[in-house]
């Protein structure tokens, strides 16, 4: 699998920028501010899913396991730009938030200081994504 990298400036704050990046392993998005990562989320595993629970940090990043993924998903990797839009908004209380689509649909949300953030391809909340 190839990597993909694309870095997304916020329209209206340009202290913000999402990073998607696929490694060829694993897929994640990071929500920057002044390049420091505020905020990150599992997106996709690009290879075999590891069985189980167990969380393997000998790779970083890491893979999320079979038991924090929903069963039947069918997650298609990024191959190219025109697959990832981001819609940016910012919350009652002035926390920057933004929603990463694929292929046309929503996958996840990260909000400033929310370590992980959220995905709908969560089956359970663990160290790599929050249930959606």
């Amino acid at each position: 699998m190839a990597a993909f990298y694309l870095s997304i400036p916020c329209p209206f704050d340009d202290a913000y920028a999402i990073v998607v990046e696929d490694n060829g392993r694993v897929a994640y998005a990071y929500l920057l501010f002044y390049e420091d990562i505020v905020s990150d989320v599992w997106l996709y595993n690009s290879t075999a899913t590891p069985a189980g629970s167990f969380l393997n940090t000998d790779e970083m990043p890491p893979l999320n396991p079979a038991d924090y993924i929903k069963k039947d998903t069918l997650m298609i990797p990024i191959s190219d730009v025109s697959q990832v839009y981001c819609e940016w908004d910012e919350s009652e209380d002035e926390v920057i938030e933004a929603a990463i689509m694929l292929h046309g649909k929503f996958v996840a949300e990260l909000r400033h200081g929310d370590k992980p953030g959220w995905s709908v391809f969560a089956a359970k909340d663990g160290p790599l994504a929050l249930v959606y």
